[in-house]
């Protein structure tokens, strides 16, 4: 019983180490698909955002380049296309996707808009009443080229980005400046159309207010995004760039998480099916191995297990431990048999065998090795005294013992032999011949003592 406590110690301890490194490791197989999939998570987001940053790009430079092309047409003949600006600026809307309005301000004072609703606050404007307009518009005018300002709050009210044109009448010179020609986008509605504002699970940012690149102004988003920005790229525009960053939110999903979960458990249900797969594997073997060393009446070891042990502690890797065997023959066994039955001889077997394994320490082996015949091995046995003591415990126990046959109270005697590996060596033929020539002698002791 102590060995089978300790063989299922042993097993749970073995289980819970495993169960212990297969926590780990399915913890470390989930941590590596939660990064796996969260860089595949900001590798999505980094090409939504690439798509949004070339769309708004795309778009910004075909609606600031239908202005250029008013721009020409003022250059030429700036009278004639004055005249018809409505007539013009209605074609250039119809191909526009995000203009708001055009304008025109000859000496820098808004003399048109198109469409006129909406924007009739900004007839009569003079640009140099407005700092921080008329700095674009000289900006426009320095570089003789399309000026791109904003984002800025419009003086009619509303956010745009305002792409200004200077009009010269003698071009190419440009010494003779005319005024300037400015179309008015729809912030919100260019960002939207880019797909700025539809970039989800990611903090957009975007720096370079008129155009100014990586050192201007933050018109959209935070400085802290900047700071923590998972992407930064630069968005050209016409004359000018601006800088845009994206801070991913890379959230697993619901249905993400709940299958890293399938796969932490069952990792987890994999290792413990397996584990009782071997285990039950295992307890077969060892039930077939023990049925193959066992005697069947007596459940005891056999005679084939007892010799196989007693080579083993022979060998060299134990030579070094002293150990003693005793033969011991129960006395009378065959008057039993013949004048009791041998339901009655079988019985005293088994009680001699109970009896001898309840005498002897958990160390210690108890075989039968046929008949009435066992064999005791007593494994480090220090001194003779030790050894004595062994045996009339055997004896006082066992031989108190009883069996009933047919109303008749039957006690079993031994006969005992003992010797020690310390005076026979590495024989085990010499050492079982010793124990079994003690025994007989003890035997005709008894027989003596009895007459």
């Amino acid at each position: 019983m102590i060995i089978r406590k300790r063989v299922a110690a042993v097993i749970i301890i073995v289980f819970l180490a495993g169960l212990f490194l297969v926590w780990g490791l399915a913890n470390w197989v989930v941590v590596l698909t939660e990064e796996r999939l969260k860089q595949d998570a900001n590798d999505n987001l980094r090409s939504e955002v690439l798509l949004a940053k070339s769309k708004l790009e795309s778009a910004l430079f075909r609606d600031v380049f239908l202005v250029d092309s008013l721009a020409t047409l003022f250059n030429i003949d700036p009278q004639a296309s004055s005249d018809n600006f409505h007539e013009i600026s209605t074609r250039l809307l119809d191909r526009a996707e995000n203009v708001r309005n055009v304008g025109m301000a000859p000496n820098d004072i808004v003399e048109k808009n198109y469409p006129i609703e909406g924007n009739e606050k900004a007839i009569g404007l003079d640009f140099r009443t407005v700092p921080s307009q008329y700095e674009t518009v000289q900006a426009a005018r320095r570089s003789e080229d399309i000026y791109i300002a904003g984002p800025l709050e419009l003086f009619q009210g509303g956010q745009a980005i305002i792409a200004r044109v200077p009009v010269f009448t003698d071009y190419p010179a440009n010494k003779d400046y005319w005024g300037s020609l400015s179309v008015v986008i729809d912030y919100k509605s260019l960002m939207s159309s880019a797909g700025i504002f539809q970039i989800k699970n990611a903090d957009i940012a975007i720096r370079g207010r008129n155009g100014t690149g990586r050192e201007g102004e933050i018109f959209e988003g935070t400085a802290e995004t900047f700071q923590k920005a998972d992407y930064q790229g630069v968005v050209i525009i016409p004359n000018g760039e601006w800088w845009i960053a994206a801070k991913f939110e890379s959230n697993l999903t619901q249905e993400q998480n709940y299958l890293m979960e399938l796969e932490r458990w069952s990792l987890i249900g994999i290792y413990i099916l397996l584990f009782f797969s071997v285990f039950v594997l295992w307890t077969f073997y060892r039930a077939e191995r023990h049925r193959a060393n066992e005697d069947v009446l007596t459940r005891l070891y056999n005679r084939r297990f007892a010799l196989r042990y007693l080579h083993r502690l022979l060998s060299e890797n134990y030579r070094s431990s002293s150990f003693c065997v005793l033969a011991i023959d129960l006395n009378g066994f065959k008057e039993i048999n013949d004048t009791h039955g041998h339901d009655a001889g079988d019985e005293m077997l088994k009680l001699v065998a109970n009896g001898l394994e309840a005498a002897v320490r958990a160390s210690d082996i108890v075989a039968r090795m046929g008949g009435d015949e066992f064999l005791v091995i007593l494994n480090r046995c220090r001194n003779q005294k030790q050894v004595d003591g062994i045996i009339e415990k055997i004896r006082n126990f066992v031989e108190s013992q009883s069996v009933q046959a047919q109303g008749v109270t039957l006690y079993p005697s031994l006969s005992i032999g003992c010797a020690c590996s310390s005076e026979i060596g590495q024989n085990k033929a010499a050492l079982l011949k010793l124990a079994d020539e003690r025994m007989y002698e003890n035997k005709l002791s008894i027989k003596k003592t009895q007459s």
